[in-house]
């Protein structure tokens, strides 16, 4: 019985990894920037992080890329919602399993003396069918790294949704 755990393990391994890779290949969607010249000097570049909410049990991946004309902006976020759990009949265990993931659009930053604010493009909310959310993002650039909080704003929820999120800037190869 701990085999066919350990294959079903694997199998779910391999699968995740392939939606992982699938995922990271799509192009991400043009980004509104605002800011100075001055102040969006210091964003350019390849940026790569994760963001974790404990209240909506979401986390996932961030990329954004900036050129020295912000009209060349792009960046995603790839958004794993909360695991599910499903039981396996042959072993009597529970196996955790990813819920489908969805790559989610950056729609504007603005940076104004190092403090960045934006928003995510509005999105279907993962867990009520017919229901969106919205993101709104805060951060402050400090060197090689971006760190921040995130307000998720839900119908399901009174109370605003909150997570926060790190980005670090790729070395120029």
């Amino acid at each position: 019985m701990r085999r066919n755990f350990s294959i079903i393990t694997f199998a779910l391994s391999i699968a995740t990894a392939l939606l992982l890779i699938s995922c990271g290949s799509s192009k991400p969607g043009p980004v509104q920037v605002f800011g100075a010249s001055e102040d969006l000097t210091p964003l350019t570049g390849e940026w790569s992080g994760t963001y974790d909410s404990k209240a909506t049990g979401r986390s996932g991946s961030i990329t954004f890329h900036l050129t020295a004309d912000p009209k060349g902006a792009h960046g995603d976020v790839f958004m794993v919602p909360k695991r599910q759990v499903v039981h396996d009949q042959a072993d009597r265990q529970y196996v955790p399993m990813a819920a489908s993931a969805n790559v989610l659009s950056i729609e504007f930053v603005r940076i104004a003396s190092g403090e960045i604010t934006g928003k995510i493009a509005t999105y279907p909310d993962p867990e009520v069918a017919g229901a969106t959310l919205e993101t709104h993002f805060t951060g402050h650039l400090g060197g090689e790294w971006i760190e921040g909080t995130f307000v998720t704003y839900s119908v399901r929820s009174v109370a605003p949704l909150r997570g926060t999120w790190r980005v670090h800037r790729k070395p120029v190869a």
